[in-house]
C-alpha cells in the first residue's frame, strides 16, 4: 500500500487492464481499416468494370459503322454476345474487340459473333487458364485476319484446347497434326477452320 493506503498492485492491474483494452481497440481497428480498404477497392473495380462494359456497349456500334456495318446488326451482335457470356469469364470487351477483328475481315457482324462464340466455347472446354484462354483468343483472332497461323499461334491454340483440335481435325477429315500443317502452310482455309468450330 501506499501513504494513502491505495493498494498500487490494483493502479498496476489498472494499467495493465487499459494497455490490453487499447491494444484490443486498436486491433480492432487495424482490421475494420483492412476490411473497408478491400470493400472499398472491390466496389471500385466493379464500378471500373461497369464503366468499362457501358462503354463497350456504346462504342461498339459506333465501330461496326466505320467498318460499314449496319448498327441495328451491331446492337443485335453485341446483346446476343452479352446474353451468351452471362456466368462465363469471358468479358464483353474482350467479345467486343475479338468480334471487330473479325468483323474488319469479313464484313459480316452476325458470322463474325457467331465464330466468337464457338472459339470461345471450344477453348473454354478445354479447361486452361483465364490468361491462357484470352491468349488463343487473341491469337485466333490476328491468325483469322491474317488469313493464315503461323506456329506460335497453332502451339497456343493446341495448349488451350487439344481434345477439341482435335474433334475439329476429325470433322475436317484430317488428323490435328495435319490441320495444323495446313493451317500454317495455307492448305486449309482459315475461313473453313473457323467454320468448322
Amino acid at each position: 500500500k501506499d501513504i494513502a493506503g491505495t493498494s498500487t498492485s490494483g493502479i498496476a492491474s489498472g494499467n495493465k487492464l487499459s494497455k490490453g483494452w487499447a491494444v484490443a481497440a486498436g486491433a480492432i481497428a487495424g482490421v475494420a481499416s483492412a476490411a473497408f480498404s478491400k470493400v472499398t477497392s472491390v466496389i471500385s473495380n466493379s464500378m471500373g468494370d461497369a464503366v468499362k462494359r457501358f462503354d463497350t456497349l456504346n462504342n461498339f456500334p459506333r465501330v461496326m459503322k466505320n467498318l460499314g456495318i449496319n448498327s441495328d446488326e451491331a446492337k443485335k451482335a453485341i446483346d446476343k454476345v452479352s446474353e451468351k457470356l452471362i456466368g462465363l469469364p469471358t468479358t464483353v470487351d474482350e467479345a467486343a474487340l475479338s468480334i471487330q477483328r473479325l468483323a474488319s475481315v469479313n464484313n459480316n457482324v452476325g458470322k463474325s459473333t457467331d465464330y466468337f462464340l464457338a472459339l470461345n466455347n471450344a477453348i473454354l472446354a478445354g479447361g486452361a487458364s483465364a490468361q491462357l484462354q484470352s491468349s488463343a483468343i487473341e491469337q485466333l483472332s490476328q491468325a483469322y485476319s491474317k488469313g493464315r497461323m503461323d506456329m506460335m499461334e497453332w502451339r497456343t491454340i493446341q495448349m488451350a484446347m487439344p481434345a477439341q483440335l482435335n474433334q475439329i481435325a476429325k470433322a475436317m477429315g484430317t488428323t490435328t497434326d495435319a490441320l495444323g500443317e495446313g493451317l500454317r502452310n495455307g492448305t486449309i482455309s482459315m475461313v473453313d477452320f473457323m467454320a468448322t468450330i
